[in-house]
């Protein structure tokens, strides 16, 4: 909590990172790291799948008032992921022919908790 008794950003993305990965391991991915930083960027979910390393971009929307929660992946968010995946992979000695990126958009819904979009081999 912040000093004003609000949950931080971090805190507040931390809980939809939290979803995302409950999705993701119920569909037998494996999480094999998290909030990855460097100084140019962060990758939110590290996770293997067969012979892919996948990188998984989380973003969360409380409304469509600023857009839906894919609209947030702009060519800046892009070129600092893929900036930071390369470094990631390099450092980790990860095959750059075996990976992909992933986009996972989540909503409340008036029908259940949540909604969650995931999309499949996003291009940067």
């Amino acid at each position: 909590m912040t000093a004003n008794n609000h949950p931080s950003n971090r805190s507040i993305g931390d809980n939809w990172e939290e979803i995302a990965v409950k999705y993701l391991k119920s569909k037998w991915y494996q999480i094999i790291d998290r909030n990855y930083q460097i100084k140019w960027g962060e990758l939110d979910i590290v996770m293997w799948e067969w012979e892919l390393t996948i990188f998984v971009e989380v973003k969360y929307r409380k409304n469509e008032a600023y857009g839906h929660p894919l609209d947030t992946f702009t060519w800046a968010k892009r070129r600092a992921m893929k900036r930071t995946i390369m470094l990631y992979s390099h450092k980790n000695k990860i095959d750059l022919e075996k990976i992909r990126i992933d986009f996972i958009g989540i909503m409340p819904n008036a029908i259940w908790w949540h909604r969650v979009w995931h999309v499949r081999g996003v291009e940067v």
